[in-house]
């Protein structure tokens, strides 16, 4: 539990230090990018350190494009 609160924390600094700029400059777009990456890379983070059984990306192309013969 603590790891997860670290990744959080972490997370929030990179917030912290790069929003400012963001809004500062009016960087609309890199300031939405910066933060939909953000939310997904804690999420995914976050995800690892609780363990939880994530599935494999190539699982999707597999789905996608079919079976590889």
């Amino acid at each position: 539990m603590s790891s997860l609160i670290g990744v959080i924390a972490l997370a929030a600094a990179a917030a912290f230090l790069e929003l400012p700029k963001l809004i500062q400059n009016k960087r609309t777009r890199e300031l939405i990018v910066f933060s939909v990456l953000l939310v997904i890379a804690t999420a995914l983070y976050g995800a690892l350190v609780m363990e939880v059984n994530l599935p494999n990306p190539f699982m999707i192309i597999k789905i996608i494009y079919g079976p590889l013969k």
